[in-house]
């Protein structure tokens, strides 16, 4: 199976040959890799939002109504489709006359 092959640790060409680690020293890299790991999902996480693919295909446009977080800023967003409304409502009244 993939991945499952682990090398022999009495095999000349790993590093860790004849090396006994202590139990505190597995329990730190252990920990240091649990951190980085976490670390890297918080980035992934912050790249896979919604928003932030929305401000990429909108461009400007997008990058107007995102802050920098990528969080939508509910004020513009409000202004726009205000904005939106009024537009219609004049379009639809001058149609009649």
């Amino acid at each position: 199976m993939a991945g499952t092959h682990r090398p022999e640790t009495n095999s000349p060409g790993n590093k860790r040959a004849g090396k006994k680690r202590s139990a505190d020293a597995i329990a730190a890299e252990i920990e240091a890799t649990c951190a980085n790991i976490t670390s890297n999902i918080a980035s992934l996480e912050k790249l896979a939002k919604p928003a932030k693919f929305v401000a990429r295909g909108l461009g400007s446009a997008g990058a107007f109504v995102l802050d920098k977080d990528g969080e939508i800023r509910r004020d513009r967003v409000i202004a726009i489709a205000a904005l939106g409304i009024g537009l219609f409502g004049l379009l639809t009244r001058s149609r009649k006359n």
